[in-house]
Order: structure tokens, then C-alpha cells, then sequence
């Protein structure tokens, strides 16, 4: 047993007995399968959900799982007690402004683009920004592409879903969309449009790729302790990969 399970056990064992009477959490985040999104039955469902529920029953805690917009999620989060992000990726200008339960996802980001754009040739970030891309309101992607030098009203069109980014990029009205091209088979079909028809374009090595449980630094340190090792040990006992297995992720 390394000593980071071990760290874990006793995270768990020690406040094992608080967090029997704890109240009931909220997780926030919006709808973005296969991570996260309303099932069928009008419940949530998704990869990223059944790590929280694996999270609730090690811990014996309660979660409340809400679909609220990015922008107002983040808000939530940042200035509320027990409220925490589902999914949010760590950045410099974020790192100070919440408490990081633990990594919960990684991946990588691509300009993604039609597969028939046969008038699109680039090789760099540089030589998109003749391109308009497009991204969600208050996502990193959005201070990324600003920081890259991209501007709204000229070559860089904010989305307030993913479902509406996706029909500006298949209705032409945007060139590219920052994603992580991960699972886009499942989020292709929800909204009526085949994942074949569009490709990677370049790969945007400077972005940062890992997605965060977080919450605002009015939640005890004893919340973020306890979730924090629970997360731990799921990843260590295998429950992690388990489900990412189950999601094809």
C-alpha cells in the first residue's frame, strides 16, 4: 500500500464520523455528454456523474447535481459555501480563487474543423486567426484565444452552449471550435450531426488539458479534505478506471 493510499485511508477514517451529519452538497455544471448531461430518465448521467455518486457513497456524503450554464455555475461555485464545480479546468488566473479537490479528467485540445474545408490549410494557432473560432462564454478557452490575440466581432465567436457552437461550425458561420475532441461520437449524435464529417486540425500543446473538482474558498478545508481523499481512493482501488472504462474514455 504507497503511502498515498495510505494518506487517503486516514483522511477517510478521520473524519469519517463528521461527515455522516454533513449537509447536502451541490455539484454544478452544465450539460455535456458523456461527462455530464439529463438522462433519459430525467436524471444525471455521464462519466463525470458516476465519479461524484462513487465519491458520495465512499464518503457517505449527499450531492445535489445541478445543469446550470458555465458563467453561472462558475459565479456559484466561487462565491458560495459547499457549492462546487464538476469539471473545471485549473488555470493561472483561477488556481488562487478556488480550493482543488482533485483532477478528475485530462485530455487535449485541437482546433476541430469540417472534414470537406478543403480552403483551410494551417499548421499553428498563428494562422488560424484568419479563421473565426468559436468556444463557450467563460470558458479558459475563451481567456486562451484572447490571450492568443483573437477578438470578438472579428475572429472569435462565444457560444453560451456547446450545441449551439457546434451548428455555427456546421452551418459555416464559424471555422474552427477549441474542443477536446474527446467522446464527440455520443455529443455529435444528441444534437443530429455526424461526428465523421469533421477532423482535428492542429493540436494546441500550450493548453492546459486537466479538468478539476473545485469549490470557492468559503468551503471548509474539512469538505475539500474529505472529498479530496475519497478521490484518491477510488483512483487507487480501481473505481476510477472502471468507469471511464464504462464511458470509453
Amino acid at each position: 500500500m504507497n503511502n498515498i493510499v495510505k494518506q487517503a485511508i486516514v483522511a477517510l477514517l478521520f473524519v469519517f464520523s463528521w461527515a455522516s451529519y454533513a449537509q447536502q452538497l451541490r455539484f454544478v455544471t452544465e450539460d455535456l455528454p458523456p461527462f455530464h448531461f439529463m438522462g433519459a430518465d430525467n436524471k444525471p448521467a455521464g462519466a463525470l456523474v458516476d465519479v461524484i455518486e462513487a465519491l458520495m457513497i465512499k464518503t457517505q456524503l449527499s450531492a445535489q447535481i445541478e445543469f446550470i450554464p458555465f458563467a453561472r455555475s462558475y459565479n456559484l461555485a466561487l462565491n458560495n459555501k459547499d457549492i462546487f464545480m464538476l469539471s473545471l479546468m485549473k488555470s493561472s488566473d483561477r488556481k488562487d480563487l478556488f480550493q482543488w479537490v482533485g483532477q478528475i479528467f485530462k485530455s487535449k485540445a485541437f482546433l476541430v474543423g469540417l472534414r470537406n474545408r478543403e480552403d483551410i490549410n494551417i499548421s499553428n494557432i498563428e494562422e488560424a486567426k484568419s479563421f473565426v473560432v468559436g468556444t463557450i462564454r467563460g470558458y479558459h478557452s475563451e481567456q486562451y484565444l484572447k490571450n492568443t490575440g483573437f477578438l470578438e466581432q472579428k475572429n472569435l465567436h462565444l457560444s453560451v452552449s456547446y450545441k449551439h457552437m457546434w451548428r455555427m461550425l456546421f452551418e459555416q458561420r464559424i471555422d474552427f471550435i477549441l474542443t477536446n475532441f474527446i467522446a464527440l461520437d455520443r455529443e455529435m449524435k444528441s444534437i443530429g450531426f455526424n461526428k465523421e464529417d469533421i477532423k482535428p486540425f492542429i493540436e494546441l500543446h500550450d493548453f492546459p488539458g486537466d479538468l478539476f473538482i473545485a469549490t470557492g474558498l468559503k468551503t471548509t478545508d474539512k469538505t475539500v479534505t474529505i472529498l479530496s481523499a475519497a478521490l484518491q481512493q477510488i483512483k487507487a482501488d480501481g473505481t476510477y478506471k472502471n468507469i471511464m472504462d464504462k464511458w470509453g474514455l
